[in-house]
């Protein structure tokens, strides 16, 4: 262990272990000064493979693995520095330094880049520990993919399952760099160094959990969440996408969601779709649809466009410059809609009991305080009122989809709107072109 005093002991069994096509001759070319420039890459095995295992530890944790295999076992002389790898300085008790930490991490890292693996695969795998025993149906790497499969694993809230989680484009030599640059005690990452994850992976995905809420009785189940990333300027992606299908369940005693309860919503099928893109000729950012489904209560949709976006905004990492670079863009197109699914009816029950009126004096009384609030609007934005009186229309008749165009009508830098949105909302919708309309 690595506690001064303390010890652990592990005993393991495997059976039958199989190499095939076996090739020394790289490993050989790493050691001879004459061949040890070599780049290219030499296969070593054409395969791995190995019986079931077993590991146990005397503080009660047992691993039990139907096996393992590894294909296509490539090695580049170049990269094997393997002097540098065992004669690496170790006291086992005394605590690296980072400036050490980093060093050990960055040689392991020039180690791994000397190795390529065409795929590998650790068989089921049973984990058990005094707390439970948890499984995974695979563990896998594929092409620059990552993924565990099928978890089943006690919580201390309940049963955690998923079907999948995978990281796209992983490389581990890459990944060990990037931890490195973390390895500084007493001081928190910097945004720069968080950044560089993005770098290490192209994205993420989960699929298929089930999951114990805190407090709720029904679980989370999420079908998909997958994140993707791509055209890095500097340490930020220009290009992203993010789905999420999930159900979550509502809140008893997050007050936010009262509402929800009180009316019989017990939980929340979640839709998201939200992609984003940048355009380096043009400048151009778009954020193009967002897409939100809540399920039985309303599905919108939300489009921005922003004009004249530098590409030092990307790299950019002290505040001072970053808000210089933000000054130059403008606001472009933003564009809503919205579809009732019953959050309508929602909003007017919750009036109705606050009121302790019925339900169709409350939808009235929510309409004329709408309208009575766009005749203050149009004394200083007429544009406003057609937004309003959709609203009102919306509000009134349970079911229709709400779209409302904002189309600046100059020059709009996106720091003046958001100023002037903090400070009067009203004046800040002056700036625009107004088209609203309902329909079912």
């Amino acid at each position: 262990m690595t506690q001064p005093g303390k010890t652990d002991k592990l005993t393991g069994e495997i059976s039958g272990i199989i190499v095939n096509d076996f090739d020394s001759t790289p490993f050989l070319a790493a050691l001879d000064p004459q061949t040890s420039r070599d780049d290219s890459y030499r296969r070593v095995y054409r395969q791995i493979s190995s019986g079931p295992y077993v590991l146990k530890s005397t503080l009660g944790l047992r691993m039990d693995v139907d096996g393992f295999a590894m294909e296509n076992i490539d090695v580049q002389p170049s990269k094997l520095h393997l002097f540098e790898m065992f004669n690496m300085p170790q006291d086992k008790w005394a605590a690296p330094t980072s400036a050490q930490t980093r060093e050990r991490m960055e040689k392991v890292a020039g180690f791994y880049d000397g190795i390529r693996i065409g795929k590998a695969e650790i068989g089921k795998t049973s984990i058990g520990t005094p707390q439970g025993t948890g499984k995974i149906n695979a563990i896998r790497y594929r092409q620059g993919e990552f993924a565990i499969e099928g978890v089943d694993a006690p919580s201390p809230q309940g049963q955690f399952k998923m079907e999948r989680f995978a990281l796209k484009s992983f490389s581990m030599p890459n990944f060990m760099r990037w931890a490195s640059g973390l390895s500084n005690p007493g001081q928190p990452p910097s945004p720069d160094q968080m950044l560089g994850l993005f770098r290490v992976l192209e994205g993420a995905e989960i699929k298929g959990v089930v999951a114990p809420h805190n407090t709720a009785r029904q679980p989370i189940t999420v079908d998909t969440i997958s994140l993707n990333w791509g055209q890095l300027v500097g340490s930020i992606p220009s290009k992203a996408n993010l789905v999420v299908k999930m159900v979550t369940p509502t809140d008893p005693t997050n007050p936010a969601l009262q509402p929800l309860i009180v009316a019989g919503v017990d939980k929340l099928a979640i839709d998201l779709d939200l992609g984003a893109a940048w355009t380096e000729s043009s400048g151009a950012f778009a954020l193009t649809p967002a897409t939100l489904d809540l399920g039985n209560l309303a599905r919108a949709q939300l489009s921005v466009a922003l004009a004249k976006v530098p590409r030092d905004l990307f790299t950019t990492m002290d505040r001072l410059e970053a808000m210089d670079q933000l000054a130059q863009v403008e606001t472009g197109v933003i564009e809503l809609s919205l579809r009732d699914r019953g959050v309508v009816d929602l909003v007017v029950a919750q009036f109705a009991r606050m009121q302790n009126v019925s339900r169709d004096a409350a939808r009235s009384a929510i309409v004329a305080m709408i309208r009575a609030q766009g005749e203050k609007i149009a004394a200083s934005n007429l544009d406003a009122k057609v937004a309003v009186d959709a609203l009102a229309g919306f509000v009134e008749t349970s079911g229709q989809t709400l779209s409302i165009r904002l189309t600046p009508l100059g020059k709009l830098p996106v720091l003046q709107l958001m100023d002037v949105l903090d400070q009067e909302p009203i004046i800040a919708l002056a700036q625009f072109r107004i088209e609203a309309s309902t329909g079912l």
